[in-house]
Formats: C-alpha cells, structure tokens, sequence
C-alpha cells in the first residue's frame, strides 16, 4: 500500500483532536475490513453519524438484520460480499463505533465547488461520501473499493486517501 496525501491545508486546520482521533479509527476500520474482503468484495460506504433519521436515506432492503453479537469489521466484510442482501449503498455507524443502519441509499445534495481529485478514478459512490460528509449532524464517511482505495471525508473535504497496490 502506497500513501498518497491529499493536497491541502494541514489536518490540525481541518479539525480538532477528537474529529482527527475518529478520521484514524475509520482509516482503520477501512484498512482492516480492505485487508479480510473476500473475493467477491463490492465495495464500502459509512457513514459516521448520531442522527441517522435527519439523513437523505432510503432503505434498500426490506430485510433488517441484528446488528450485535458481531465486531464490526467482521460485520462489514459480511455484509460487503455480493451475496450480502446489504452489499449496496451505505452503512451508518455511530460515534460509539456501532453499526445502526446498512443498505442506505445515500443522497445527499450536491456542493457546489467541492474540491474534486479528478486525478484519479473515482464514481458515485466517492461524490456521495464527499458531498454527504458536509451535512450537519455527520461527523466522517468513507469509502473503500477495488481499484480505487480508500479515502475518508470530512466537512466536504477529503482528508484521507490510500492507494491500494
């Protein structure tokens, strides 16, 4: 794995030390669900957020599951599987580091003049992150994809990318 920094202020002019502490622990949790994908991985999107009702979401499944019993990378890998009924959209987890919601469809409106890398390959799925880490009540989403890597956003802004090789 290659870090590849994003281009910027310095992180301390982004955020305080608790936002900074969340920003690592969902770099983490990206890495470490990245590293026990299996081979049909579709790819991840959270959403780290209290007030998971005041988002622009829509259930993408009928089906609800148990949330508990399970740490939460073990859960994540599950449910990013294609034969997960939960692999699409995004997955909410609290500040408490909980999951409370998957297969959110995730829309959350456009920023206009958002700061977009259009050096590397990106797609809905990243927009959606980026443009949905700036609405009030969310503290970071992220995002990790063959091909891609992963990257984690804050107040509209990309404040973490990794290249995976």
């Amino acid at each position: 794995m290659a870090l590849v920094s994003r281009k910027g202020p310095a992180r301390s002019e982004f955020y305080n030390r608790s936002e900074m502490l969340h920003v690592e622990r969902l770099r983490d949790t990206l890495r470490d669900v990245m590293r026990r994908r299996t081979c049909d991985f579709s790819g991840i999107g959270i959403v780290v957020c209290d007030y998971p009702e005041v988002l622009p979401f829509v259930p993408l499944s009928k089906v609800t599951t148990a949330f508990d019993g399970q740490d939460l990378v073990s859960r994540l890998v599950e449910i990013a599987s294609r034969r997960s009924e939960h692999h699409d959209g995004f997955h909410v987890i609290s500040t408490a580091w909980r999951l409370t919601k998957v297969a959110q469809y995730f829309s959350p409106p456009i920023i206009s003049g958002a700061e977009i890398d259009r050096s590397k390959r990106f797609g809905g799925r990243y927009l959606a992150a980026l443009f949905g880490s700036a609405i009030p009540k969310v503290m970071l989403s992220g995002i990790a994809s063959e091909g891609f890597g992963i990257a984690v956003f804050c107040g509209g802004k990309e404040v973490f990318f990794e290249e995976l090789n």
